[in-house]
């Protein structure tokens, strides 16, 4: 079995209450992450193939995004699983997007086109007095670790 570790951090502007995780595939049907609609739970995930629309609990902010790529996914110290859920790669390159900005500049290389995966998705809001956020922010932070572990073929 091949080991698999890949990690991008950064920071993810979060406008009106969302933001997404997207491969960009001119070819393409059925839209972006922003045609999806809407997570009732609050933090709540909807996906889709190639794209992942993300609610927020809260409005307008910067939430610390990691996307990972594993064989071993584990639930971060102090965070809670959102979701785990298949999701279909259609490019093997996924990237952070905005509602209003485009990217974000965190994307990660999936390993490869076409292909499954089960995803994770963690969350936990961290006070700025946290010795794990990386950033420096006036109140507490929105963190959220996205694991891809391809799936058994």
């Amino acid at each position: 079995m091949q080991n698999f570790h890949a990690e991008a951090t950064g920071l993810v502007s979060v406008e009106r209450s969302q933001f997404g995780l997207w491969e960009e595939d001119e070819f393409a049907e059925g839209g972006s992450w922003m045609d999806l609609p809407l997570c009732d739970e609050t933090p709540g995930v909807t996906l889709a193939e190639g794209a992942v629309k993300v609610r927020s609990s809260i409005r307008d902010h910067y939430a610390e995004v990691t996307l990972e790529l594993t064989d071993h996914p584990v639930c971060p110290e102090g965070f809670r699983l959102l979701a785990r859920v298949p999701y279909r790669s259609r490019t093997g390159r996924i990237e952070a997007w905005t509602l209003f900005s485009g990217p974000a500049s965190v994307m990660l290389d999936l390993a490869g086109g076409e292909r499954n995966f089960v995803l994770s998705v963690f969350w936990e809001i961290a006070s700025n007095s946290d010795d794990r956020i990386s950033v420096n922010l006036p109140c507490g932070v929105e963190r959220f670790h996205f694991a891809f572990e391809p799936a058994a073929e």
